[in-house]
């Protein structure tokens, strides 16, 4: 019991510092290759995005060891074989992962100030605030630090060639974590473009740079002009530089999955087979590898649990936020959507876009399914089962709170009378979940019937594998199926119609043909929504 306790704390859950992981000798999965590759293709500076709890703090820390030096912490891995000098850089390391950037610029800036002072602490250099020049008197407090941090940045970078001979190796993980988080968006991003804009005129003290992000933002100066960062988030060379491949899964991780699939009494392959359902399937170029969410697989095999854990780790609320307040409507993610490969390649995030698809790209709710090389169009769709369970809670927990207290929003009590045949507390729930939408006084008929429809498609959704959404039939489609053990429940329904001509519709397009020869009960369910009193109204019952 002790050795396979030993055994399971080995994971490198948690574990951002990579020379602590490999001090603990946790499990490496050897990504060193990519590492030598971008310190030696002759490429000065790079942008990688990847979704949140996907790797990439991992990877700025292995490139951080390489950089300062410390060959025994690579002693074993691909790189050995490649590396022989080991030349010891100087390090600016800027984390941005962590910090509440919600409370105001002034912790943007202190982040900058904190990494810019160990720099040179560590550097043995000094920054003289007062040898910046102030023209203005009275100038605002947040600009005059922002013009502060771009001088200092200029000084310290040059005065650390100059003192050692030696350029710096610049390191941002999580670059646009203050901006997705900023209550002053525009004041945050004139941050960054006074600070960041020194890279192209120090370019001469620097030898490497490297950014990661969820995205590109637009107007930060960091993705605009001649020198702006090498993107390699959609390059086929690094599509496995974060995550897990399948090759790595079953090299790494043999013991662990078959420890899995003992506990749950079935095979090593049916085991890889749950896997891939709930984790696998990212694709970040059409000619790449496919890899797993490396922390939701390693807790699951750790935990030996099959559970939804990207839901309490890599929800970003603003971008549920986001698409509730936009047009954009979620029932376009029922089937597998279109995008230009270009567009998606391009993409910058600004606050006033409302194209919000690749924004789902990169958040990592969406991933590449197919690719049409004739028109440059990829099929972007959900990974796995645990990123579509996530994206249809966290949006429901958008679209209407309840509290604790009422169990309206509780898909177990709406499974529960399925599997009994309530359909009266169906409705009730439904009912009860429309009362919590706050519509706004002046919504036009389209935008509620919109809202309608998503908290539909939203609770029929998170119900799981038995429903089917928006089905198609010979003579049309039903809105939708629910199956289980012993009824199956076909709904339609209709805005500012009577539930009648939604049940009639049922039978006229015989939307229960394919059940007949089933053994289990059959419900035709109308419903009927209004739109001026922004609820269901009444609905019908027909057994078949």
């Amino acid at each position: 019991m002790e050795i396979e306790k030993i055994k399971f704390d080995r994971f490198p859950l948690g574990a951002q510092s990579f020379e602590d992981l490999r001090k603990r000798d946790c499990i490496y999965v050897d990504k060193t290759d990519y590492v030598y590759k971008l310190a030696n293709s002759g490429t000065k500076s790079y942008f990688l995005a990847r979704p949140r709890r996907f790797g990439k703090s991992l990877m700025c820390n292995t490139l951080r060891a390489y950089f300062e030096g410390k060959k025994e912490l690579f002693e074993g891995l691909k790189i050995a074989q490649w590396e022989k000098d080991w030349v010891k850089y100087p390090i600016l390391y800027l984390d941005f992962a962590d910090g509440n950037y919600a409370v105001g610029s002034l912790t943007l800036i202190d982040k900058i100030k904190t990494a810019l002072k160990e720099y040179e602490q560590s550097n043995n250099i000094a920054f003289e605030e007062n040898s910046v020049i102030t023209t203005i008197k009275e100038e605002d407090p947040i600009k005059r630090e922002s013009r502060i941090l771009s001088f200092r940045l200029n000084s310290d970078l040059k005065s650390v060639y100059e003192k050692s001979g030696v350029s710096t190796a610049i390191i941002v993980d999580e670059y646009d974590n203050p901006l997705i988080n900023s209550v002053d968006l525009d004041t945050d991003k004139g941050i960054y473009r006074g600070f960041f804009s020194v890279l192209k005129s120090a370019d001469k003290y620097i030898r490497f740079v490297f950014l990661t992000g969820v995205t590109k933002y637009a107007k930060t100066s960091v993705f605009s002009g001649n020198n702006q960062p090498v993107d390699i988030s959609l390059d086929s060379n690094f599509s496995a530089i974060c995550g897990i491949t399948h090759d790595e899964l079953t090299k790494y991780f043999k013991d662990e999955i078959q420890a899995f699939a003992d506990d749950r009494e079935i095979s090593f392959d049916d085991m890889l087979d749950l896997l891939k359902k709930w984790y696998d399937c990212y694709l970040f170029h059409e000619k790449g590898v496919k890899v797993f969410n490396p922390v939701s697989l390693f807790t699951a095999l750790k935990s030996q649990d099959l559970q939804n854990y990207w839901y309490g780790t890599g929800t970003p609320t603003v971008l549920m936020k986001r698409i509730k307040n936009s047009t954009f409507d979620i029932m376009t993610l029922k089937s597998d959507v279109e995008y230009s490969k270009d567009k998606l390649k391009d993409y910058k995030d600004d606050e006033f876009k409302t194209d919000l698809v690749p924004l789902l790209y990169y958040s990592g709710y969406l991933t590449i399914k197919e690719y049409i090389d004739e028109e440059r169009v990829y099929i972007l769709g959900f990974p796995n089962y645990e990123v579509e369970m996530s994206f249809f809670n966290s949006l429901a927990d958008e679209f209407y709170q309840l509290p604790d207290h009422q169990s309206g929003f509780n898909y177990a009590d709406f499974m529960g009378d399925f599997r009994r045949g309530n359909i009266e507390n169906v409705i009730e729930r439904l009912k009860a979940l429309f009362c919590t939408i706050p519509y706004a006084n002046d919504k036009s008929v389209k935008f509620v019937e919109r809202d309608f429809q998503n908290v539909i498609y939203l609770v029929f959704s998170i119900l799981g594998e038995y429903i089917i959404a928006e089905p198609h039939f010979s003579k049309g489609r039903a809105d939708a199926i629910l199956i289980n053990k012993t009824y199956v429940y076909i709904f339609e329904f209709k805005i500012d119609q009577d539930a009648q001509t939604a049940l009639n519709q049922i039978n006229v397009k015989n939307y229960a043909g394919r059940f007949k020869m089933d053994d289990r009960k059959i419900f035709k369910i109308g419903v009927s929504f209004s739109s001026v009193e922004k609820n269901i109204v009444d609905y019908k019952v027909a057994e078949d």
